[in-house]
């Protein structure tokens, strides 16, 4: 193969590797029913609920609930309006929840590294919206399924290591992109891997929140 077919090769997104049936519809309500259980755990915590039992099994019965087949489960609904969260957000809260309920054996999420690097998603998902009205003059959302757009990423997600207190932002970069190797979830393109409404809404929120508070 010459550099010319190897280059051409490297940016195909005429040929994307897709997630396997059953993985697909497996990712789906777990993930929901993790970014659940984080959110029902953050709210118990802020809100100071004394109930240690409630505490306990509220995470694990919503994850059990998200596993429900059929329109019974809230991850049916939630898989209708937003598809399937992305690696990145369904790791950042199974870390959480490890983190809160095993605090000994956990480090906790690196919120502040997270926070300070959060602008480039936040660009990135304000760039893939404008990608969706045709404002680009090539498909940045198709990019996700190129080789090289992944081994970009790869380099991009261990710049971190360099910076101070951030190493462990770069390994959960790397495992997300990792993850999404093996298993291309949860769509195939890395774009998904990296960033889904939910997470890009977040971050915003919490900007803003944090700005607010400051003035």
């Amino acid at each position: 193969m010459d550099t010319h077919s190897f280059f051409l090769a490297l940016i195909s997104t005429q040929t994307p590797l897709l997630p396997l049936p059953w993985g697909e519809r497996l990712y789906l309500p777990l993930a929901w029913g993790l970014v659940l259980a984080w959110g029902a755990s953050w709210l118990l915590e802020r809100r100071g609920a004394p109930n240690s039992k409630l505490k306990s099994w509220l995470p694990l019965l919503l994850i059990l609930w998200c596993l429900w087949p059929g329109p019974a489960s809230p991850a049916y609904w939630l898989g209708l309006a937003f598809r399937a969260p992305s690696l990145l957000l369904t790791l950042l809260c199974t870390w959480a929840l490890l983190a809160h309920y095993k605090p000994a054996r956990w480090t906790p999420v690196p919120v502040e590294a997270l926070r300070h690097q959060a602008w480039v998603l936040v660009v990135l998902g304000w760039a893939l919206l404008l990608d969706t009205l045709a404002l680009w003059p090539v498909s940045l959302y198709s990019l996700g399924f190129a080789p090289l757009t992944l081994g970009v990423l790869v380099l991009l997600g261990m710049l971190p290591w360099l910076l101070r207190d951030a190493a462990r932002l770069s390994a959960l970069l790397v495992a997300v992109l990792a993850l999404y190797v093996l298993l291309r979830l949860p769509s195939g393109n890395v774009w998904d891997a990296l960033l889904d409404p939910c997470l890009w809404i977040l971050l915003q929120v919490d900007w803003l929140r944090r700005k607010l508070r400051r003035a």
